[in-house]
């Protein structure tokens, strides 16, 4: 018997792809790209936006980011940091110096204090969002974890 062969990511995405595998709409990835939060990496010859594989990583963070309660803002600061930190494949550049990140020392700063609230409050909550998401997973579905549901403690 022989095992499937992994399916490769696509070498770049479509708009209307990213946003099919980021389970959002494609105005959605539109929009962002508008705001500059999420600017295609490549365009074709007639103008279509592409998209890498890092940029759905991007993406998700976005709407990561915003289910947190970070504002478009502060989201569009997060996305700069991490490009200018990471290789456009996504991998963490360890070379990269104080004046490659294109944030001014008071919008990190402004940044660095709203994670440490955001991260705080995760922590505080972690051990109630793991207890209500199991007795939501045994009252809505039987005790059956949807993908995507909190994992259980050890």
């Amino acid at each position: 018997m022989s095992l499937p062969h992994p399916v490769a990511p696509p070498s770049f995405y479509t708009t209307a792809e990213l946003a099919r595998e980021a389970g959002v709409t494609r105005r959605t990835v539109m929009h962002y790209a508008e705001l500059g939060l999420l600017p295609p990496d490549q365009a074709t010859a007639s103008g279509r936006a592409l998209y890498s594989p890092y940029s759905l990583r991007l993406l998700r963070d976005l709407i990561d980011l915003r289910a947190l309660g970070m504002t478009l803002e502060e989201a569009r600061d997060m996305v700069t940091l991490r490009r200018a930190t990471h290789a456009p494949d996504g991998t963490y550049r360890r070379d990269w110096a104080r004046g490659d990140v294109p944030l001014s020392d008071e919008q990190l700063g402004r940044l660095h204090r709203r994670l440490r609230v955001l991260r705080g409050a995760y922590e505080r909550q972690q051990d109630n969002l793991a207890r209500f998401d199991r007795w939501l997973t045994k009252r809505f579905t039987g005790g059956v974890l949807e993908e995507g549901g909190l994992e259980e403690e050890s």
